[in-house]
């Protein structure tokens, strides 16, 4: 009650809105992205705007560039680094499939780090794990950025 006297509004809502930001969300291609790292955003993007599939044909379309950065945090003694920061920085674009419009664009941050020991294994595993992580983290953002966009357009 007190939410709405400020002017708040969830985003996904009980009503036709939010519904109508379901839809235009299902409306968007996303071409595939080079690397391994980009395959993992490009398929937690898929499952979180398009789980029914690509739109045939899409309304909208949504590029994404990736940057990787890896950053040495804690070093020992001997100067061998046993933690790092991953940062993943994704700007997209979404644009009208048949105008080729700019609709919306932005730079999207995250960061997951993990420890280094002494079984390369382990390593490998590890900056993998953080990798998915902060795939995950730059999807989802960019899935909220779009239903707010969504979201103010059909007002």
């Amino acid at each position: 009650m007190f939410l709405t006297a400020c002017g708040f509004q969830p985003l996904y809502g009980i009503d036709r809105r939010a519904a109508d930001i379901v839809v235009e969300l299902g409306d968007i291609r996303i071409p595939e992205l080079e690397d391994r790292l980009g395959q993992i955003v490009r398929n937690e993007l898929l499952d979180l705007v398009t789980p029914l599939g690509e739109p045939k044909p899409p309304r909208y379309v949504l590029r994404v560039d990736l940057k990787e950065q890896k950053e040495g945090l804690a070093m020992e003694r001997d100067a061998t680094i046993t933690r790092f920061n991953l940062t993943l920085t994704a700007e997209y674009e979404l644009t009208d499939a048949v105008t080729r419009a700019r609709l919306s664009n932005g730079t999207v941050r995250a960061t997951a780090a993990y420890n280094v020991v002494r079984s390369e294994f382990a390593n490998v595993i590890a900056g993998r794990d953080a990798e998915v992580r902060a795939a995950r983290v730059v999807a989802e953002e960019i899935k909220t950025r779009l239903s707010i966009y969504f979201s103010r357009a059909s007002r």
